[in-house]
């Protein structure tokens, strides 16, 4: 992201943040759904990224249940509120831009799961594939992506009857299209679900594995 777009873009959520409040008051219906679906996948132990992640309910929540987690955020605001409300011995909370693939972590570390929750619609197409690319990096030959979407469908009526409740960078991005641009970096979905908190169609989640892993798993029926 160049530099005057990352600048607008932090300062935006960067004043978002009196309306996330409200999240660590009563939790919404739709971070609840997306923590029964983390509490599946996450094991005592497991490393963890969590890209976009707030004000860090997603990464305290993930570290109670006794990941390791690294999370990023663009917005200093953010991240200020998330080491005073989402503080865990298990979290390192860390400002940066997910966009610019450098950014996510120091060195070459690797994690065992990945999380996007509510980020990656804010992400513009043409920058999709640093974001990947960050996550190829980072990623061992068993490491799982979780990500949690509004659907396609949903971002369209928005934008045509609500625009003025979308985020500055509000994107629709269909299943399909997912599934072909994280298919690129050899992950695929082994789990799709689409849900609804107001209405039935309006959120899509994503579990992502290696496509070696889902070979490997094949190759053990054979053996079975």
């Amino acid at each position: 992201m160049n530099p005057s777009d990352r600048t607008r873009i932090a300062t935006y959520y960067d004043a978002f943040l009196p309306h996330l409040k409200h999240d660590h008051e009563h939790e919404n219906a739709r971070l609840g759904h997306v923590k029964v679906k983390l509490g599946k996948y996450i094991k005592p132990g497991m490393t963890v990224l969590d890209l976009g992640c707030g004000t860090g309910l997603t990464s305290k929540f993930m570290a109670q249940l006794g990941a390791k987690v690294t999370a990023v955020d663009i917005s200093p605001k953010l991240i200020e509120f998330a080491r005073k409300e989402s503080a865990h011995k298990n979290v390192e909370y860390a400002v940066g831009d997910i966009t610019s693939e450098p950014e996510l972590t120091s060195g070459d570390l690797k994690f065992d799961g990945i999380v996007l929750v509510d980020v990656f619609e804010h992400i513009p197409a043409g920058e999709i594939y640093e974001v990947l690319s960050g996550i190829e990096r980072h990623s061992h030959e068993k490491t799982w992506v979780f990500l949690n979407i509004p659907d396609a469908r949903y971002q369209l009526f928005a934008r045509q009857n609500f625009p003025d409740r979308l985020q500055i960078e509000d994107n629709g991005y269909f299943i399909d299209w997912l599934l072909d641009q994280f298919g690129e970096y050899d992950f695929e979905a082994v789990e799709i679900q689409i849900y609804g908190i107001d209405v039935p169609v309006q959120y899509n989640s994503f579990l992502f594995m290696r496509g070696n892993e889902i070979e490997e798993a094949y190759k053990g029926l054979m053996g079975g």
